[in-house]
Formats: C-alpha cells, structure tokens, sequence
C-alpha cells in the first residue's frame, strides 16, 4: 500500500511520531516562536524611533486594538487551555499521553499567544505609539515563556491515583 492510503485510513499524518521526535519538533517550534515576536519587536521599537506622534487621530484606534488584542487574549488562551486538556485527557486518567497529541495541544497553546503578541504589537505600530498596545504583547509573551516543552506529560505517568505514595499530581 502506498503511504497516502496509510495516512487517510490512519486519520492523521504523524500516527506513530517518536517521543524525542515530538520533543525535538516541539523545542524547535518553541525557539522560533520565542525568536520571532523578539525581532518584530525590535523592528517596532526601530521604526517608532523617530516616528511624529499624531495625538488626534491615534486615541480612538488605539484603544479599539488594544480593547480588540485584549478581548483576544481573554477569550482565545483560556480555550486553547481547554482544547490542550481535552488532548491530555489520558495524562487526567494516570496514563502518558500521545507524542502527537502533546505537540498539537501545546502547538496551539503556543500559536494562540504567539498571534495574541504579535497582533498587540502589530498595534504599536499603526498608532505609532508602544503604549497600551504593549501591555498585551508582554502579557502574552510572559505566559509564552513559562510554557516551554518539558515533555512530561507524554513520558510520565501520574502513578495510582488511589495509591499515596506513587500518586504525583498532574501539573
């Protein structure tokens, strides 16, 4: 049988991914999108250097996307928190979960702060002014930073939830 035939009976692309594979993909994903909104907001900062601020016109946009990048962030990050636990829902039960499960709950996690940042900061720049549109990006960003690829969830079991001394609680 041909490999095309495998994936759609299979119904996925990587049905038996490797562990270290995943965390390898999930390391390198996690650098570049650390990289990234550190480069754009390098080139916020350049292009703002010597920028005229026009006072008028900049209030009202500015609050409707910092209003629109906030309301994003309130809504979006706690459902990609709820859409990576439905993922590790195995993990809830004492079990490791998928290698492909794990990258793709915390691939989401991370593309929904990642897009939260860098539409914040992308703010900056059409009012041509870093504040409030900053507040968001770093709110982002700071939450993006304490979620690097441990693994844990697909190499470690919780242990007997009925036994003290082998139980580890999920983190």
């Amino acid at each position: 049988m041909t490999g095309a035939v495998d994936q759609s009976q299979s119904g996925s692309v990587l049905p038996n991914l490797p562990a270290q594979l995943a965390m390898r993909t999930a390391w390198a994903c996690w650098l570049v999108l650390l990289v990234l909104p550190f480069l754009f907001f390098i080139y916020v900062l350049w292009t703002l250097m010597g920028a005229e601020e026009n006072i008028g016109s900049a209030i009202h946009s500015g609050q409707g996307w910092f209003l629109t990048s906030m309301i994003y962030l309130i809504v979006a990050v706690p459902l990609s928190f709820f859409g990576r636990s439905w993922l590790f829902k195995a993990y809830w039960t004492g079990k490791p979960v998928e290698p492909r499960k794990y990258l793709v709950g915390m691939l989401t996690m991370w593309l929904t702060l990642e897009f939260g940042g860098l539409f914040a900061l992308a703010g900056c720049l059409v009012d041509h002014k870093l504040l409030p549109n900053l507040l968001p990006a770093l709110v982002a960003f700071m939450f993006f930073t304490t979620l690097w690829p441990s693994g844990r969830a697909m190499t470690r079991t919780t242990g007997n939830s009925e036994d003290a001394q082998v139980y580890e609680e999920p983190r």
